[in-house]
């Protein structure tokens, strides 16, 4: 760098040139950069202050014409011809279509509003309404990808200043998802009809969710080649999603990384599995476990069967989630498996995300196993000290 002129250099032939960066662009979020050797007359520069000064006059002239040409631009211009477009290739296809709804909402809002004339007042006028009208959960997520677009716009330079800068966020908590005990579970597999073939594939579709810990777009997804019957091993690999055109693929991904995962299967549950098989319409390899006639089932219908089950047996209605926390009070509270092993079974990312949302199960087992250990105290002899005290109270 020559000295004293920032952005100015010498080559090793020590000519003189600058390189400016001058921002990044609104719709591929490259940045954009400058390179010259020679004045706007097309004289190579003789001096370090020639290149210096022609420098600053390419980057006034980006920065007027960049601040010129979108002076104007309306929330919406902005939302639809360059934040989607970049959230778009950011971000699942499935993220994107869930987030739709609440961009939106965004866009709705603040429609024919020039972005830089939004205001820190309008924001906090907008964060009371999703307070007010929506749950604390739902508000909070609300805001929270207002923000990212309202924060992007700054980076990019169509706004000077962050509105949302010192605004409280929604207040939120761990929402708290229902979920069966084992005595709730027996309850509902004794309603289905198993003589009828949408009765064997519900019940079937239900036992594996609550046996295996699946999440909701890992259990549709299943394949029968995932399954191997010989080595009593569930291969979870893939999550079921909607391509751009709506039609469901298994996506060969799971939400975290620790997703991909070998569930061990117990003998009854193969054997339930084999029995839905072998009336099954398409059942090879390539096929949908969770299917009725080869097609994948739709999310929804999972949430449908539960409930209508969980009414007929009186016990509490829970989510396709609700299923995954039941499987694992299962292992918690019935099986008492280790912290370890229930964040493995269930595609936790790290064991403390097991320990964070199911500390209240292990806190409720170690009451129970301290009764255990005295029983096994006592059956191995090991309990002196009782014994001893006990023969001196004789005494």
């Amino acid at each position: 760098m020559a000295k004293k002129y920032t952005n100015v250099y010498q080559d090793k032939n020590e000519n003189y040139f600058f390189q400016v960066y001058l921002g990044t662009d609104p719709v591929t979020g490259k940045k954009i950069s400058k390179k010259g050797r020679t004045d706007k007359t097309g004289k190579p520069f003789e001096t370090a202050k020639e290149a210096y000064d022609e420098m600053l006059r390419v980057k006034v002239e980006f920065n007027t014409k960049h601040s010129y040409d979108n002076y104007s631009i309306t929330f919406e211009q902005f939302m639809n011809e360059i934040y989607l477009k970049a959230y778009r290739q950011k971000v699942q296809f499935a993220t994107y279509q869930t987030a739709l709804t609440q961009h939106n909402m965004f866009i709705e809002r603040f429609r024919n509003r020039k972005l830089r004339e939004i205001t820190t007042r309008d924001c906090e006028m907008f964060r009371l309404f999703i307070v007010d009208k929506f749950s604390e959960n739902y508000a909070r997520s609300v805001w929270s990808r207002f923000k990212a677009c309202m924060g992007y716009a700054e980076r990019l330079g169509y706004i000077s200043e962050y509105p949302c800068k010192n605004l409280d966020n929604p207040r939120g908590k761990h929402p708290e998802t229902k979920f069966w005990t084992y005595d709730d579970f027996q309850k509902v597999m004794k309603t289905f009809d198993l003589s009828d073939y949408e009765g064997l594939q519900r019940f079937t579709m239900v036992w594996l969710y609550y046996m295996t810990g699946c999440r909701v777009s890992e259990g549709f997804s299943l394949k029968w080649s995932d399954i191997n019957f010989k080595e009593k091993i569930l291969h979870v690999h893939s999550t079921l999603e909607k391509d751009e055109n709506g039609i469901w693929y298994s996506k060969q991904q799971t939400k975290t990384a620790a997703g991909m995962r070998f569930i061990e299967l117990d003998d009854i549950t193969l054997q339930i599995l084999k029995q839905w098989r072998e009336v099954q319409v398409q059942s090879s390899s390539d096929d949908y476990i969770i299917s009725r006639f080869g097609e994948p089932i739709h999310k929804s219908t999972l949430s449908r069967v539960i409930k209508r089950h969980a009414q007929i047996a009186e016990v509490p209605v829970i989510t396709g989630k609700g299923l995954r926390h039941s499987h694992a009070s299962y292992l918690i509270n019935v099986l008492r498996k280790n912290t370890l092993y229930v964040s493995y079974r269930l595609g936790h990312a790290d064991k403390s995300t097991t320990l964070n949302t199911y500390s209240h199960w292990y806190h409720h087992q170690d009451e129970s196993i301290s009764d255990e250990i005295t029983r096994n105290i006592k059956k191995a002899g090991l309990d002196l000290v009782s014994a001893n005290n006990s023969a001196k109270e004789q005494k």
